[in-house]
């Protein structure tokens, strides 16, 4: 038995305690910042009030400010914060920010859970794709990859085979730290299509989810299949656990086709907007995907596109869908307020 159930439950308030660890830490530092100044003015002002001589100053001070106050057109006088606690807040902001990246690349959206995506038909002229890559970690080549990625400041959705996650676990936590999402794809990599048994199948997904998670503190619902297949119970079981089985849209062919060329023509050609593209960091012999992935990058941006994860991907598309359905409420409303006046 794993901990894929529990895991699966740790990140949902995530969202909650950021917003409100954020609005607190600034909230709190501005007035104490407010209330300090507020005190040492006061303090001044009673020392000035202990001889004679500062006590006609003050009153002629009061009434200065009395008869700013009646002015209407006079504006408040803006408390300046200290450079310091102006450091502070930027930098609690700064905190907030990275951790809230490195915690919400991983969501996923509500309505794609428990589904099969394969490509995502976006409706918006922004043109955005994903980067996915299998089959890793993988030495030197995912390595090389990570580094093209950040020469290009790519962020990439990785799934990882947990056998290979196991021997290479400082190339899993890199991918993590470099802003890429770590996505699950396994124990063993099984590609059969025949139906497996269920401890088989809660083994290859709850133990890479389990392992993902010791490594790299993240939890995961998006899981692929090897091969794409879909009948041998590995995608049932991941939907079951309100998992996203992702597949991809642009097939790069990159085990068959041994050509930087090749590939890259074949992942250029099928590009489309909302498209997942497929490509391999492990597994096997990929130096062609390293020589080739800056063309492939060079290509897609000469088309108009950015680069986007698959919970990126995915919060687009949500967000495009919740719109359409303001729009249906708002016209249904309409047409019932028109023929309430017709009515009458």
């Amino acid at each position: 038995m794993t901990n894929l159930d529990s895991l699966s439950r740790q990140g949902k308030s995530l969202a909650t305690v950021i917003a409100a660890s954020g609005s607190f830490l600034i909230g709190m530092l501005l007035p104490m910042e407010i209330w300090t100044n507020q005190q040492t003015n006061t303090k001044a002002t009673t020392v000035k009030t202990a001889t004679n001589t500062d006590t006609v100053k003050i009153a002629t001070n009061t009434k200065q400010i009395n008869q700013s106050a009646n002015n209407k057109e006079t504006p408040l006088e803006v408390i300046k914060i200290s450079s310091v606690v102006a450091k502070k807040i930027n930098n609690t902001k700064q905190q907030l920010r990275e951790l809230e990246l490195k915690t919400f690349n991983f969501s996923v959206p509500k309505r794609f859970q428990s589904q099969t995506i394969k490509n995502v038909t976006l409706n918006s002229k922004q043109k955005v794709i994903s980067l996915t890559f299998d089959d890793g970690p993988w030495n030197k080549t995912t390595e090389q990859i990570l580094e093209i990625l950040k020469k290009h400041n790519i962020r990439a959705t990785f799934f990882v085979v947990g056998q290979h996650l196991n021997v290479r676990q400082e190339i899993g936590k890199k991918i993590v730290e470099e802003g890429h999402v770590i996505a699950n794809h396994t124990w063993n990599h099984p590609s059969r299509s025949s139906k497996m048994s269920s401890d088989r199948i809660k083994s290859e997904i709850g133990r890479t989810a389990d392992l993902i998670y010791k490594i790299t503190g993240r939890t995961t619902n998006l899981f692929r299949p090897p091969g794409g297949v879909l009948v041998n119970g590995l995608a049932d079981y991941a939907k079951e656990r309100k998992h996203t089985v992702v597949l991809w849209s642009a097939d790069s062919v990159d085990w068959y086709y041994r050509s930087a060329q090749k590939i890259t023509k074949k992942v250029l050609n099928k590009a489309s907007n909302g498209g997942i593209v497929l490509l391999h960091d492990g597994g096997g012999p990929r130096g062609h995907v390293v020589e080739a992935l800056p063309n492939i990058i060079a290509g897609l941006k000469k088309q108009g596109y950015e680069f986007v994860t698959i919970p990126e991907l995915l919060t687009i598309k949500d967000r495009e869908l919740h719109q359409e359905e303001l729009a249906k409420k708002r016209e249904i409303k309409k047409q019932e307020t028109k023929a309430e006046a017709n009515k009458e």
